[in-house]
């Protein structure tokens, strides 16, 4: 009796490497884990590369998730992703400081619904020591200010509910929900004046809009999540004078936990007006890539045709 092959399902943080049940007609085959390639001073922020190369044969599209910090998502960009041969994704808000896990599930149809398991997992880090900033669904909107005494300091949860006391009862129950994310973290931050103006750009201009939900990542010693998905509806700026160094600009103000914006809203990083304004031709295409792959993958012509 031929064995059939089965591949991991469960859920995205699960492990099973073991024989599945049914003896030799029933075999466990994983898949390997996908290629990533931290980039700690990648250009817009700093991010973590993820190529799958290895797919069973059916797959169609990928979902793409992230493990860290006791925390698993869905990575943005990466789902529903068409992988026929292969696909790259681009964790932008990958977190810092901690150990990171990538494996994507596998579907054999368009809209994700035929599971045919999940890929082994990758494990990698992002060795950054400072703060970024930046708007999810725009990671060119992005800033990096040295924070100063305070930021983070306090942290507030709370669980909403009320005490109810029943005729007769001694002591109160509790009727309420869960706990909540985090609310009004402090955050003290010190830039020059054009760090001032990128700062101000990922907030919003005059006449342009951008989402009040920003994602911050901060150094692993914080006491608050690595990718901390927040609110910053008010921010107060002070101009500081330094004799002989020139203006400084003190940014104020207090975040809130919120998701995030929709994993599947991405702004696209590569276009196909960047890879041919580098190489226009089909021949200068074939000649730089081995694979159609590689050339979707070579992040580094990002943005290269500008607004065109």
């Amino acid at each position: 009796m031929a064995a059939t092959v089965t591949y991991d399902g469960g859920l995205a943080d699960s492990v099973f490497d073991s024989a599945l049940d049914g003896g030799d007609a029933s075999t466990f085959f994983p898949v390997e884990g996908p290629t990533v390639t931290p980039q700690p001073d990648g250009t817009p922020v700093p991010n973590v590369l993820v190529v799958l190369d290895d797919v069973d044969p059916a797959t169609l599209v990928v979902n793409l998730y992230r493990i860290a910090d006791g925390r698993t998502y869905l990575v943005r960009g990466g789902i529903r992703k068409y992988a026929v041969g292969g696909t790259s994704v681009v964790d932008w808000e990958a977190p810092f400081g901690v150990p990171i896990t990538y494996r994507a599930e596998m579907f054999s149809d368009a809209d994700a619904t035929q599971s045919l398991g999940f890929t082994a997992g990758t494990e990698t880090f992002l060795d950054v020591r400072q703060a970024w900033f930046h708007q999810p669904l725009s990671p060119s909107l992005a800033f990096s200010p040295t924070m100063l005494w305070g930021t983070g300091l306090e942290r507030t949860r709370s669980t909403p509910g009320d005490l109810v006391y029943a005729q007769g009862a001694e002591v109160a129950t509790w009727v309420g929900g869960q706990r909540q994310g985090l609310t009004d973290v402090p955050f003290t931050l010190l830039t020059d004046r054009d760090g001032a103006d990128q700062m101000q750009g990922v907030f919003g201009r005059y006449g342009t809009n951008q989402s009040a939900v920003l994602c911050i990542r901060t150094p692993a010693d914080m006491r608050i999540p690595r990718t901390f998905y927040a609110v910053v509806d008010q921010v107060k700026e002070t101009s500081l004078n330094r004799p002989g160094a020139g203006e400084a600009v003190q940014f104020e103000f207090t975040a809130t936990e919120a998701r995030p914006p929709a994993p599947g809203l991405v702004a696209a990083a590569l276009r196909r007006i960047d890879i041919d304004a580098t190489y226009p031709t089909r021949d200068q295409r074939a000649a730089a890539y081995l694979t159609r792959l590689e050339r979707d993958s070579d992040y580094s012509l990002a943005g290269v045709a500008g607004d065109a």
